[in-house]
């Protein structure tokens, strides 16, 4: 575990989408969990690993941090025709009754997030020399591994991932995607890097070791696994206290997972 030095050091940072590709201006889990998930990941990780992010960050100058940088592949999307081919990347859909994730049913038309990883991975891995087409892809992969982590970016065809699912929450028409992406997150009540610094020193040797994985597909297993045994337990949809009690840890479980797989995937990538 780094030292609460790096917390003072790298703590000042400063808003994702997943079937419905039209951008919209209200908060989404990019805002705040996408934030959380690479402050932890940037405290995680190497000293030679934040070198090299800075290097890559410093090719266009956007985002002079790492954190705000996660936030770049919400911000293109819709609005810069270059990444058209990557809005279905922030998301996977599967089939109500699935067990497991399946690349060529659940990916066969779209580019699924789990293929956005992939790829950016492999970009990113591809070469050390420091230009546009590896800073995209370190973008997309601390964005999508965010993203996968999102129960709802790993929900129902169906369903939208939850857009097309109607409920109050809080007495606040919304929806469950919407739910699950800031609604739940902003009745914590906690400013975001104080969110994240809680979370990030609840993180356990245990809980390293029990996350361990390079598979994203067995994150989009566990996130949709979420869906199916509890998330649309929802009665008449009028949602408050009692599902958010529910499922607040599964949220800050799925930020604390998402932190400390893209660290290590990051040390493994760029790091020395």
């Amino acid at each position: 575990m780094r030292s609460v030095f790096l917390i003072l050091v790298f703590a000042f940072a400063t808003p994702a989408l997943a079937t419905d590709p039209t951008p919209e201006p209200l908060p989404r889990w990019g805002w705040d969990a996408h934030k959380m998930v690479c402050a932890i990941a940037w405290w995680d990780m190497e000293d030679t690993t934040r070198q090299a992010i800075n290097d890559l960050l410093a090719v266009d100058g956007r985002y002079d941090r790492f954190m705000e940088s996660c936030l770049w592949a919400d911000e293109v999307r819709g609005r810069e025709s270059t990444y058209d081919r990557w809005t279905t990347a922030h998301y996977v859909n599967l089939p109500r009754g699935a067990t497991e994730f399946d690349i060529e049913r659940d990916c066969a038309n779209t580019l699924c997030v789990v293929e956005g990883i992939m790829e950016s991975r492999e970009t990113l891995a591809a070469t050390d020399q420091v230009n546009r087409e590896r800073l995209d892809a370190l973008r997309f992969l601390s964005h999508f591994i965010g993203d996968i982590h999102q129960p709802m970016h790993a929900g129902y065809a169906d369903d939208r991932g939850g857009n097309n699912t109607d409920i109050t929450l809080f007495g606040r028409k919304t929806n469950m995607h919407a739910a699950w992406d800031y609604g739940l997150i902003e009745h914590a009540g906690s400013e975001w890097m104080d969110f994240a610094s809680r979370l990030y020193f609840d993180i356990t040797m245990a809980d390293r070791a029990e996350w361990t994985s390079d598979d994203p597909g067995s994150w989009s297993e566990e996130s949709f696994e979420i869906v199916y045994a509890s998330a649309y337990d929802i009665g008449d949809g009028n949602l408050g206290e009692a599902y958010y009690e529910r499922h607040i840890k599964l949220i800050e479980k799925r930020i604390q997972q998402a932190g400390v797989r893209l660290a290590d995937w990051l040390d493994a990538i760029v790091g020395e």
